[in-house]
């Protein structure tokens, strides 16, 4: 796969630059949350049961990073654990405008599938509290063909401590019947160290429970 080779091109890359950035320049954060359910783009990957997962990046200097990330999932025979592997770069324009882009690995060990692991080309661009973005595989869970996810974020500020967040996204497949729309609308706030968000999601996607509407509950800590 050219993604595939393009990954481990780029993890040299950034591997070198991390090095040779020096301990001093290299900054470490990380994340976990719980999450009552595990939606993504719209689809459950837990069977709509509870999710824990966490995260942690290494960032240097320039923005260049690596990020490895995690969470229980119940979709793969013999594959409960997702854990994905970032490698990109973000940064601002200017005042008001930023960008992140990168390749991503998604992985799920002892998965009895063929093929369920895949890599993924992404890129975004934000103006302020609002986002664009584009992602593309070409084995998207196995799929041989073409997959591309373009989709829209946008946070708006309710008060000083409770925002509205706003998102929708077009998932597209060469077999055109296999496509779908996802959104959400939800409300996210931070308490004694730690953010909360209630968030309903919902796809139009007919005659899967996993894909239905539903409201998810997260707490969050980042660190």
């Amino acid at each position: 796969m050219k993604i595939k080779s393009g990954y481990t091109i780029l993890a040299s890359v950034i591997a070198a630059g991390l090095f040779s950035s020096g301990a001093a320049a290299i900054e470490l954060s990380g994340d976990v949350t719980f999450a009552s359910d595990y939606a993504f783009r719209g689809i459950s990957q837990t069977e709509e049961a509870p999710a824990l997962q966490g995260g942690l990046s290494l960032t240097d200097a320039s923005g260049f990073y690596v990020s490895i990330w995690g969470s229980n999932v119940d979709f793969l025979a013999e594959g409960t654990l997702e854990l994905d592997v970032l490698l990109g770069w973000s940064g601002d324009i200017n005042e008001e405008w930023s960008t992140d882009v990168g390749i991503m690995r998604y992985g799920y060990p002892n998965a009895e599938i063929d093929g369920s692991n895949f890599y993924e080309i992404y890129g975004s661009l934000s103006y302020k509290d609002l986002t664009f973005g584009l992602a593309y595989s070409d084995d998207y869970y196995a799929n041989s063909g073409n997959y591309f996810y373009l989709y829209a974020n946008y946070s708006y500020a309710l008060t000083e401590n409770l925002a509205l967040d706003l998102h929708v996204g077009q998932n597209e497949y060469d077999e055109s019947s296999a496509s779908y729309l996802d959104w959400s609308i939800g409300l996210s706030t931070e308490v004694l160290g730690a953010g909360l968000s209630l968030t309903y999601v919902d796809t139009d996607i007919d005659g899967s429970y996993l894909a239905d509407s539903r409201v998810i509950f997260s707490v969050s800590k980042s660190f």
